[in-house]
């Protein structure tokens, strides 16, 4: 039955790990579960608190990063997703959403907290 589909290839875009990543292209906020709000957090180079959900705004890569630490509560976990979704749609969609947990972060987040590191 579908033996006659012809293999697609995925297309190629410009590889994310091409572009320049600034600290000016990073917004950082801190979820509040009382009230329900989001406060920017100025650039520091402290380390995530595990307790805690973070959002990071990575203008040059068009990405919403939801770094949930392990022991964060439900409510906060909730109010940071809604708050990703609110912001992207604020973009006009153009950023995508990534859900990362502590200790399994992805290589365009690494790179994005290495900018504070630095």
């Amino acid at each position: 039955m579908f033996r006659n589909l012809p293999i697609i290839k995925p297309i190629e875009y410009a590889n994310s790990h091409l572009k320049p990543v600034e600290k000016q292209n990073i917004h950082l906020f801190c979820v509040k579960t009382n009230p329900d709000k989001i406060h920017p957090i100025p650039s520091t180079s402290e380390p995530l608190k595990e307790n805690m959900v973070y959002l990071f705004i990575n203008d040059a890569l068009r990405k919403i990063f939801l770094w949930v630490g392990t022991t964060a509560s439900t409510r906060s976990k909730f109010v940071g997703a809604h708050s990703a979704i609110v912001i992207q749609r604020k973009t006009g969609i153009t950023y995508r959403v990534e859900n990362i947990d502590q200790d399994h972060e992805s290589s365009d987040f690494r790179r994005t907290l290495s900018v504070f590191e630095a």
